[in-house]
């Protein structure tokens, strides 16, 4: 019991849902829940509230490709958790203090940071669109170029 429950330890509570499925020996209601750990995630379990790690709900574990994409996408859904969590933490705390020393040069850093990046992206798009109207205009000549090249050659040719 103890190599069952080490595998559902990474599972995620909030992927927790009620089931039909079995009933655990103690007579509580057993969840479906989601493993998040290296060597099953994604992979489905039940759950019992009072004795945890009850039986697997999927057949198969995941493998190949499938295992390695669920696995940068737990990753990353963690990242962002973390990230998410930092960033209600610094509002909590400017909410709480005002904006004031740290907190306001970090602010202010973000801004500048943002403005820079939103510049730089005008200056792709102003530089994007003056390249598109150069080939437009080459386009048009080469056309017109054309044109002359086989109405001298149909010309000639009588």
């Amino acid at each position: 019991m103890d190599r069952v429950m080490s595998q559902s330890s990474g599972s995620d509570a909030n992927s927790g849902r009620r089931s039909g499925g079995p009933i655990c020996n103690c007579g509580k209601a057993i969840i479906v829940v989601k493993s998040w750990t290296n060597d099953n995630p994604g992979r489905r379990f039940y759950k019992c509230a009072v004795h945890g790690f009850f039986g697997w709900a999927d057949e198969e574990k995941p493998c190949g490709w499938q295992k390695i994409s669920l696995l940068e996408a737990r990753d990353e859904l963690r990242h962002q958790k973390d990230e998410i969590k930092l960033l209600k933490e610094s509002l909590k705390a400017m909410n709480e203090h005002g904006l004031s020393g740290a907190t306001t040069t970090m602010h202010t850093g973000l801004v500048n940071k943002y403005e820079q990046e939103k510049n730089h992206l005008e200056n792709e798009v102003m530089a994007a669109t003056e390249r598109e109207i150069m080939l437009r205009q080459f386009i048009v000549l080469s056309w017109r170029g054309f044109i002359v090249v086989i109405g001298m050659i149909l010309g000639l040719g009588k």
